[in-house]
């Protein structure tokens, strides 16, 4: 994966965690949430890694070292704006992951079927996703005659029957660099939140002929955020019966 760098979003503050630590460091099975991923994406072969903080910003530094670079989202202005700010920590790839900071079940063989089908497809974005077998408010996936992406939903924006489909799509990302680049500030701000979405990247790049691919996983545990004390128990639990 030499041409290809990670960019993490751990910005959040986490307050459902009910914790005085950013989310990012809260402890699941003796280390910090951010540390699991850290540990699986280095297994999978990613070299080059950036980190964009924001909460407690020094903690997380301070975790993470020098090696690793962290730009700093001072404002939490959405996800596309998370990656904007990290432009700079990230130059030179070719392609570029981004993954959310709260996945830490996410394994390094997923990581690279993720980067190999990328690169096996020519695609622009490419993302893992899964059937679901628990409800959760991510965007719903929907595809076109021939099992094509044709849109990805979140749910705030998805009509009652989109709400029943399984397939998620939980943020875990590779992308073309340039196109990512290119297509980046186009994104606009949701009309409801006034943030902006990364997840809005794949209408934009469909509507310009992009191909954008999915890659299903059978594990769709791996592809869960943790956003509680409860979530952390069920990682935990997970672990432990593996």
């Amino acid at each position: 994966m030499h041409d290809t760098a990670l960019l993490i979003l751990a910005a959040g503050k986490g307050t459902r965690m009910q914790s005085d630590l950013p989310k990012p460091l809260v402890p699941m099975n003796g280390m910090p949430i951010l540390g699991h991923l850290l540990g699986n994406s280095r297994e999978s072969g990613v070299a080059q890694i950036s980190v964009v903080v924001g909460h407690k910003a020094e903690l997380v530094r301070e975790y993470v070292g020098k090696d690793i670079k962290t730009p700093l989202q001072e404002v939490r202005d959405g996800t596309a704006h998370a990656v904007e700010i990290a432009k700079e920590s990230v130059q030179g790839a070719n392609n570029l992951f981004v993954f959310v900071g709260d996945s830490p079940l996410l394994t390094a063989k997923s990581i690279q079927r993720l980067h190999q089908h990328h690169q096996t497809s020519g695609a622009a974005c490419t993302f893992l996703t899964a059937d679901f077998e628990m409800k959760l408010p991510y965007a719903r996936v929907i595809r076109g005659k021939n099992n094509e992406v044709v849109a990805c939903i979140e749910e705030r924006d998805a009509t009652e029957e989109q709400k029943q489909i399984s397939e998620y799509l939980a943020s875990h990302f590779i992308f073309n660099a340039e196109l990512l680049w290119k297509f980046l500030p186009k994104i606009t701000p949701h009309e409801r939140t006034g943030e902006r979405y990364l997840t809005d990247m794949i209408p934009l790049l469909l509507e310009a002929g992009e191909k954008v691919e999915a890659v299903s996983i059978e594990n769709w545990q791996e592809l869960v955020g943790l956003n509680t004390p409860e979530d952390v128990a069920w990682a935990e639990g997970l672990l432990a019966s593996a």
